[in-house]
């Protein structure tokens, strides 16, 4: 009831302000709760990709940090007081937005990337491992301040292959756009028969769903995933198909630009984060063959120094055997991936392979390392499975699991004629390979058996030259599972390193001896081992002696360049 000036009465303004308040105060406080379960989940995802060892192979940071972002903004909303201007900030949120992507990535497959921008006018910029740029000649529309033109992909799935873009736009939103065109629901004699005004072929005039389809086809025919072209979906959940002949016109033009449309927004069950990440990013290791191909740098891996001991840097060591002792510090390659990766499948190897490991291990190997080498190649065909096991267990520092199928077998590469099955461009592939190479990764293709390899640069190559071919059926591709760290042995020293290293302090020299398994085999040769410290040295005894033989190393070293510089300068 108004009073005698024609206002509401005070306290009824006050009750409406208490419930405005009151209104905005749950809204936020849904919205805010929301957002933590979306970063929850998105984290749980990452524990997942982490744990399969995936988590470089799918982008999400530029999502999770969307949802920080808008989770910051609510929250500080939150913290203002309730006004007018914050229930329409707060109603305007993109929370939902976000929603319905992360919603759409749970019921996808093999998810590549979430909002991923992707620049379609220059390879060096291409989307991702799985992506293969090609240059079509096509004019791209260039944008404000960038040099090249881009698309932003709410989410990429199965690999590569599905490209999805999600639009909230609303059918009165698609009227303004059309009436911003000149369109008028009245209509006349300018109109076309779908009621939208004449189709102007300068593309920059579509209304933003229309051109956002079309720039998103042609980012998509840039690509190619395993030869294929990805194909585009538009998810539009609140829009029906049906509803207005103006917005179907525009929906066909969309479906006639190349994009597969998703209209309203129907009851799709989404999975339980726990449920959904095995689909989202499936463990590479469930599907591997029975029976694993190993190549030779898996072999080496497997019975190097740096894979069973723990391993200290050396004066000698180059770069890369320090990288190694590093990675190996920070995880132990064999129990945290190779060990489940071969679990209880056959292993076997090609001749090359086995002949290649068998060379070099006898070259620079280690007496450990060659003493493994056996046991895993099965020299001693008496032996059993468990017993081979229990060998190799006297030479690691780490559990040897009983589900490592030892020995590994040794196979023709032409193996049941198993060659005659490749692909003609299987075959052409492999004839510009080395011929160990050839042998590895020919057999495992004509088999199809998964191959192990951490040979980065022949999987690289096989996956490049695929990709230029056109529409090849996915039978044709090869199983391939690149290890992402490799093992040298520890005997492979620096170019040039000095062979007469002085005779290492007391204490350095038993740690070798009991690192490199001089006792083990002198003992098996029936020569008695006497240490005359059991019990092992102080440890300021074993830094002393350390300290010692670093400084003797840098003495002849310094002594030896300057003899090079002074012989160098007499020279000249």
């Amino acid at each position: 009831m108004a009073n005698a000036n024609g206002l509401p009465p005070v306290d009824e303004v006050v009750a409406d302000f208490d419930a405005q308040d009151s209104q905005i105060r749950v809204l936020l406080s849904d919205l805010i709760s929301r957002a933590k379960v979306l970063l929850i989940e998105l984290e749980q995802f990452r524990q997942h990709l982490r744990a399969i060892r995936h988590e470089s192979h799918v982008e999400t940071a530029h999502f999770r940090g969307t949802i920080t972002s808008e989770l910051a903004m609510l929250e500080k909303l939150q913290s203002k007081p309730a006004t007018e201007t914050t229930g329409h900030v707060a109603k305007s949120s993109n929370l939902p937005f976000l929603e319905t992507v992360w919603g759409m990535a749970k019921r996808s497959g093999q998810v590549a990337a979430l909002q991923k921008r992707v620049y379609y006018n220059s390879p060096g910029k291409s989307l991702s491992q799985a992506m293969y740029h090609i240059n079509l000649g096509i004019k791209r529309p260039s944008e404000k301040g960038s040099r090249n033109a881009a698309v932003t992909v709410d989410l990429i799935s199965e690999q590569g292959l599905i490209w999805t873009k999600v639009s909230l736009v609303t059918k009165h939103r698609i009227l303004m756009d059309l009436a911003k065109q000149g369109w008028d629901s009245g209509g006349s004699e300018d109109e076309a028969e779908d009621g939208l005004p004449p189709r102007i072929d300068d593309e920059d005039d579509d209304i933003p769903l229309v051109k956002n389809a079309r720039e998103l086809c042609s980012a998509a025919a840039s690509y190619r995933v395993r030869t294929k072209k990805p194909e585009v979906r538009l998810i539009l959940p609140r829009i029906r198909y049906g509803e207005l002949k103006e917005v179907d016109a525009v929906l066909d033009q969309c479906k006639s630009a190349g994009v597969t449309l998703f209209c309203g927004e129907g009851v799709v069950e989404t999975p339980a984060i726990e449920n959904a990440v095995r689909v989202m990013a499936p463990n590479p290791m469930d599907a591997f063959s029975s029976t694993l191909n190993i190549d030779c740098t898996i072999l080496l891996a497997l019975v190097s120094e740096f894979s069973h001991a723990r391993v200290s840097k050396e004066p000698w060591f180059h770069k890369s055997l320090e990288r190694q002792v590093e990675i190996e510090d920070n995880e132990n390659l064999l129990p945290s991936l190779l060990y489940p990766a071969l679990a209880d499948r056959r292993l076997v190897c090609t001749q090359e392979a086995a002949k290649r490991m068998r060379e070099i291990v006898s070259t620079i190997g280690t007496p450990s390392e060659k003493a493994r080498t056996a046991i895993m190649m099965g020299d001693d065909s008496r032996k059993t499975h468990i017993e081979l096991v229990e060998q190799m267990q006297q030479w690691s520092a780490y559990p040897v699991p009983l589900s490592w199928q030892l020995p590994i077998h040794i196979v023709d590469q032409n193996d049941k004629n198993c060659q005659e099955t490749l692909h003609p461009v299987a075959l052409q592939i492999i004839k510009n390979m080395t011929s160990i190479n050839g042998s590895v990764f020919g057999y495992g293709w004509a088999s199809g058996n998964t191959t192990v390899t951490s040979n980065r640069v022949v999987v690289k190559q096989i996956e490049n030259d695929l990709e230029r071919r056109e529409n090849l059926e996915a039978s044709i591709f090869p199983s391939l599972w690149l290890c992402p760290t490799a093992r040298s042995l520890v005997g492979k020293e620096k170019r040039g390193a000095k062979k007469d290293v002085q005779r290492l302090p007391d204490p350095l020299r038993r740690e070798q001896q009991r690192r490199n398994g001089l006792d083990v085999l002198s003992s098996r040769e029936g020569r008695e081992v006497q240490d005359m410290r059991p019990h092992g040295y102080p440890c300021e005894d074993v830094l002393a002696a350390k300290e010692a033989a670093s400084r003797a190393f840098e003495q002849n070293h310094n002594v030896s360049v300057h003899s090079s510089t002074l012989n160098g300068s007499h020279s000249e």
